[in-house]
């Protein structure tokens, strides 16, 4: 018998594809939203549920996902994690996206992941993915992480990067083999 949780096995079965036109650009040169690749799955949320599993949202903003090998229920997902992620940018959280999602409309929602937060947004969040997604896929993962419900606290405020974090954290600054390392080592 699998383990993966039956979810995710409809989720599997149930998404038809990716549905992909060429891409135009308009008169500005921008691409029009029809020209963008979107998921296709009978509703919004098997679409949404697929998006944030292959779009790698539950790796850092459930907790417990990667020790698990991404076998949790949804109830347990993307409620955020409060290990940071540090770099020359300071510390940043994984936050609770079912709280954001409580909070935001569904327009807020795509404007923070076409804008980075309208450049607030910090690493290692890829940015730069979440602006070439569709907004139809972005409103599905919405209406997907919405329909989880509440669940979980706020996560930390991310930390300026002259300031220790009180929380545990991961170093993310590459170093040369034989260079130390924040602490030293």
């Amino acid at each position: 018998m699998n383990s993966r949780p039956r979810s995710a096995l409809g989720l599997l079965t149930g998404v038809l594809g990716i549905a992909a036109c060429a891409s135009r650009p308009s008169m500005n040169g921008a691409s029009v939203e029809s020209s963008v690749a979107m998921v296709r799955a009978p509703n919004d949320s098997i679409a949404g549920e697929y998006l944030t599993i292959v779009g790698g949202c539950n790796d850092c903003h459930t907790a417990g996902w990667d020790e698990s090998n991404g076998n949790l229920p949804a109830s347990e997902r993307l409620a955020g994690s409060p290990v940071g992620f540090r770099g020359p940018w300071g510390t940043s959280y994984a936050a609770n996206l079912r709280g954001l999602a409580q909070r935001f409309t569904e327009d807020r929602w795509v404007q923070v992941l076409k804008t980075a937060d309208d450049g607030d947004g910090k690493p290692p969040m890829p940015w730069m993915n979440t602006r070439q997604m569709a907004d139809r896929d972005l409103r599905a993962m919405y209406r997907y992480i919405r329909s989880l419900g509440p669940r979980g606290e706020r996560m930390p405020r991310s930390v300026a990067p002259n300031v220790e974090p009180t929380t545990p954290y991961i170093w993310m600054v590459p170093r040369q083999p034989g260079q130390a390392g924040p602490s030293g080592q």
